[in-house]
C-alpha cells in the first residue's frame, strides 16, 4: 500500500530533525532528513536555504548555491538565502573560478535586482577581469542603490580610469570625495590616474604629499609619491634620493635567511605585477626565453591582476608559477622563504601593486631592483639596483641604496613585435612639411618639455606636432595637453592629438612622424625601441635622473648617440637639422630596423648571459660575506 501522504506538521519534525543533525556534525543524515521534508512540500523557502547550509558545510559548493537559489525563486526577499548565494560566489572567486562566480552573482542578480552586494561585487569581478565597460554600468547601478556610499562613485573613477575616460573619471572621484571627505585612496587615485595621466604630474605629486601628511603609515601612498616625483622637473636628484631613503628607513634591513646552497642550480625569484603586454613583460621575455636551464631555475611570482597573452607565454618560459594577488604580505614572504631562494628580483619598485613590503622583510639572501622602476627603491634590504653605465653613469652611485650593477650595454634587452608594420615612407617626402611627434604617455608631458618642443616647430617653419597616446580620446584631457602647448605659444592648430589604438595600428602611426621628440625628465623607454623599430630617429635631452636617460641607453645600443643632446639648444639645433636634410632622414628612416635588429638591445641570448653573471657575482659576494658593492659587467 502506498503510505500516507506526510501532513505539514510531520514535514516541519524532519526538517527540525535534519537541523539538529546538522548542528551535530552529520551533514550526511541531515541532507537525507531536510531532503525527505522538502519533496513532501517543496515550496517552503527556508527548508530549501537550510538544505543549501548543509551542502555548504560538505563542500558542495554548486549544490549550495543551487539549494540558495531554490529558496530564493520562492521568496526573493530571503535574506540568509541570497547571503548563502554571495558566500558561495566570493568561494569559487576566491579559489579562481570566475566564471562560475560571474553566473553566480548574475543568478543572484535576476533573483533579486535590487540586491547591492551582487551588483557591486559582480562589478569589481569584471572589472578585474579588464571587462571594464560592463563594470561600469553594474558601478552606476549600484549608486542608484545606494547612493549615500561613498565605494560606488570611487569604482567607478577607478573603471573609468582605466579606459581612459578621465574627465568622466574625475567627476566620479569628485563624487566620491563628497560623500567621504576623509578617504585617503579617493584623493590619491584622483591625483595619480587622472591628474597625473592628464600631464598634470606637479599638482597630482602636491594632492599626494597633502594625503601623506594625514594619512603618513599608508605604504601606497608614499609609492606614489615617490613615482610621481620621478617626472616633476623642478625637483633636484639629492631631494628625489633623500625621499626614497627617509621612505626606507621606516624598515631597517634584517638577516637573510638560511637557504640551501644550490644544488646545482640557483634559483632565482622575479616578483612583478606587470606579467602581462607592459614594458616590464617586454623586457623580461627575451631573458626568460634564454636562462640557462642547467645552472638556473626560474620562479615567477606574479601579482598581475589582468593577465593576458603576454601573461602566457611568459608562463611558457618559467620553472615555477606563483599566482600572488590573493596572498598578503606574510604568506608570499613564507612561500619564497619556502621555495629556497636565493636571489630574489624586484620588477616594479614604487609602481602601482609592486611587493617591496615583502623585499623589506629580507626573504632572500640577495635580493635586487631591475628594470620595473627608475632607480633606487630605498629599501635597506635591496641589495643591487640592475643598471648600465649610461642609465647610470661614473658618480651616480651616491644616487643609490643598493649596489649598482652595470650591464655591458643597455640595462633591459627587447624583442620587437612580431605584428609590427613595415617601415612607411617618409612623410616628409610627399606631404611637404616635417612632422614631429611623441607617442609617450601624457605624465611625461609637462610645461617645460612643451615650451622646447613649440621652440622645436618655430625652428622649422611649417612643421607640426602630432601626439599620440591613450587618453587623448578624451575631450578633457586633450583640451589639457593642447592649453600646454597654447601657454606656451604655439598655435593649437599644428597639433593633432590621437588616442589609444590596438598595438599594430599604434605603430603605424609612426608611418606620419618625421622625427620623434623625447619628453623629460622622464624618457621614453619602451616608446622610444618602438620608434626606431618603425624607423623614426628619437631626439633626447638626457638627464641626472635614471628616468632621463631610457633614450640615452636604447639611442646608444643603435648607434645614434649623436642624437643626444647637451642642452636645449642643441635638442633644437638636432632635431630642426634632421628634417633639414629629407634625403639623409629618408636613407637613415630605412636603415633603422637593421641597425636596431643587430644592435645589443635585441640579442636576448648576450643580455641574458650577462645577467646570469652578475647573478653569479651577486651571490659569490653573499658567500663570501661581503655585503653589497657596484660592480660593472663586459665582455672584452
Amino acid at each position: 500500500m502506498t503510505p500516507p501522504p506526510m501532513t505539514p506538521h510531520e514535514a516541519d519534525g524532519l526538517h527540525r530533525q535534519g537541523l539538529v543533525a546538522a548542528q551535530a556534525g552529520r551533514f550526511d543524515e541531515a541532507l537525507d532528513l531536510i531532503g525527505r521534508a522538502i519533496a513532501a512540500y517543496p515550496s517552503v523557502p527556508v527548508w530549501w536555504a537550510n538544505y543549501g547550509l548543509v551542502m555548504e558545510s560538505l563542500g558542495d559548493v554548486a549544490g549550495a548555491a543551487n539549494a540558495y537559489a531554490g529558496a530564493l525563486n520562492l521568496d526573493p526577499s530571503l535574506e540568509m538565502a541570497m547571503d548563502g548565494l554571495l558566500t558561495m560566489a566570493e568561494a569559487v572567486r576566491r579559489a579562481g573560478d570566475s566564471a562560475r562566480a560571474e553566473a553566480f552573482f548574475r543568478r543572484a542578480i535576476a533573483l533579486n535586482p535590487k540586491t547591492l552586494a551582487a551588483v557591486a561585487n559582480l562589478g569589481v569581478l569584471l572589472r578585474a577581469q579588464a571587462r571594464r565597460a560592463e563594470a561600469v554600468t553594474l558601478y552606476g547601478r549600484a549608486g542608484r542603490l545606494d547612493p549615500a556610499n561613498w565605494a560606488h562613485p570611487y569604482n567607478l573613477g577607478n573603471a573609468l580610469a582605466e579606459m581612459n575616460r578621465l574627465g568622466e573619471a574625475d567627476d566620479a572621484y569628485r563624487a566620491a570625495f563628497a560623500l567621504a571627505p576623509g578617504r585617503a585612496e579617493v584623493r590619491a587615485n584622483r591625483a595619480t590616474r587622472v591628474l597625473a595621466m592628464q600631464g598634470q604630474a606637479e599638482e597630482a605629486l602636491a594632492e599626494i604629499e597633502a594625503v601623506v601628511a594625514q594619512h603618513g603609515t599608508i605604504d601606497s601612498l608614499h609609492a606614489s609619491r615617490l613615482y610621481l616625483m620621478q617626472f616633476v622637473p623642478g625637483l633636484t636628484m639629492p631631494a628625489i634620493a633623500q625621499a626614497h631613503a627617509d621612505w626606507g628607513a621606516r624598515y631597517p634591513d634584517r638577516p637573510a635567511p638560511a637557504v640551501a646552497a644550490p644544488a646545482p642550480k640557483i634559483r632565482i625569484g622575479y616578483v612583478s605585477p606587470d606579467f602581462r603586454a607592459h614594458p616590464v613583460g617586454f623586457f623580461l621575455e627575451p631573458v626568460l626565453a634564454n636562462h640557462d636551464r642547467t645552472a638556473f631555475e626560474i620562479v615567477c611570482y606574479a601579482n598581475t591582476a589582468n593577465p593576458d597573452w603576454k601573461t602566457e607565454r611568459l608562463m611558457a618560459h618559467a620553472d615555477h608559477w606563483v599566482w600572488t594577488t590573493g596572498m598578503d604580505d606574510e604568506a608570499l614572504a613564507q612561500r619564497i622563504q619556502a621555495d629556497g631562494i636565493h636571489i630574489l628580483v624586484d620588477l616594479a619598485g614604487h609602481t602601482f601593486g609592486n611587493r617591496l613590503p615583502v623585499f623589506a622583510r629580507r626573504v632572500a639572501p640577495v635580493q635586487a631592483t631591475w628594470a620595473g622602476y627608475v632607480g633606487t627603491t630605498g629599501l635597506p634590504a635591496m641589495d643591487y639596483l640592475i643598471s648600465d653605465s649610461r642609465q647610470s653613469p661614473p658618480g651616480s652611485d651616491g644616487w643609490c641604496i643598493e649596489g649598482v650593477v652595470r650591464m655591458p650595454d643597455a640595462y633591459v634587452p627587447w624583442a620587437p613585435p612580431e605584428n609590427a608594420p613595415a617601415v612607411a615612407p617618409l612623410p616628409l617626402a610627399t606631404r611637404g612639411h616635417a612632422t614631429f611627434g611623441s607617442f609617450n604617455a601624457l605624465p611625461k608631458l609637462n610645461a617645460e618639455v612643451a615650451a622646447l618642443w613649440v621652440r622645436v616647430l618655430d625652428a622649422v617653419p611649417g612643421s607640426r606636432l602630432l601626439l599620440r597616446t591613450p587618453g587623448l580620446d578624451d575631450a578633457g584631457t586633450a583640451a589639457h595637453a593642447l592649453a600646454l602647448f597654447e601657454r606656451a605659444g604655439l598655435d593649437p592648430a599644428r597639433v593633432d592629438l590621437r588616442g589609444g589604438a590596438p598595438h599594430r595600428e599604434f605603430l603605424a602611426g609612426y608611418g606620419e612622424v618625421d622625427v620623434a621628440l623625447d619628453p623629460f625628465p622622464y624618457s621614453g623607454g619602451l616608446t622610444t625601441l618602438e620608434a626606431l623599430w618603425m624607423g623614426v630617429p628619437v631626439v633626447t635631452l638626457g638627464g641626472d635622473r635614471f628616468c632621463a636617460r631610457h633614450s640615452v641607453t636604447h639611442l646608444a645600443s643603435a648607434g645614434l648617440s649623436a642624437l643626444v643632446a647637451d642642452g636645449p639648444e642643441d635638442y633644437i639645433a638636432k632635431a630642426a637639422a634632421l628634417v633639414a636634410d629629407p634625403a639623409g632622414l629618408a636613407a637613415l628612416r630605412g636603415g633603422l630596423r637593421d641597425r636596431l635588429a643587430a644592435s645589443p638591445a635585441l640579442n636576448g641570448v648576450r643580455f641574458t648571459r650577462a645577467l646570469e653573471a652578475a647573478f653569479g657575482v651577486m651571490w659569490q659576494r653573499f658567500q663570501a660575506g661581503q655585503g653589497r658593492a657596484s660592480f660593472t659587467l663586459n665582455f672584452d
